[in-house]
């Protein structure tokens, strides 16, 4: 018998959004990258990318969350992410690999002054 897998869907990741509307933004993301639920990213030149903690500037910092999967290897692609005002399960979170703890916090950090706090699902 096959089985089901129940695709992820925003309320996975969106515990409390503060106004519907204001909490999440349509972006652009940097092609190149099939990007994940949940991704951390930064914003470079306008554009959203993989936060990269080698990177300099603001491509190492947390700008949002992607809040659906986009695969846009083959070029910049438009995405749904969530910029401010919200509280997110950090289960859900994906991370850039080979993240250390003191990375991830800072991280969050930044999220944090934006308004999106990472908690564990309520």
């Amino acid at each position: 018998m096959a089985t089901f897998t129940q695709p992820k869907d925003p309320g996975d990741l969106l515990l409390v959004e503060v106004c519907a509307g204001w909490t999440k933004d349509k972006v652009t993301l940097l092609g190149g990258t099939n990007y994940s639920f949940g991704q951390v990213l930064a914003k470079v030149s306008g554009k959203y990318q993989v936060l990269d903690l080698a990177g300099t500037g603001t491509a190492k910092k947390s700008a949002a969350i992607l809040i659906e999967a986009v695969d846009a290897t083959d070029g910049d692609e438009p995405g749904v992410v969530i910029s401010r005002g919200a509280v997110v399960d950090s289960a859900e979170l994906t991370w850039p690999a080979g993240i250390t703890e003191a990375q991830k916090a800072t991280a969050l950090d930044e999220l944090n002054t934006l308004g999106i706090v990472a908690r564990a699902a309520l």
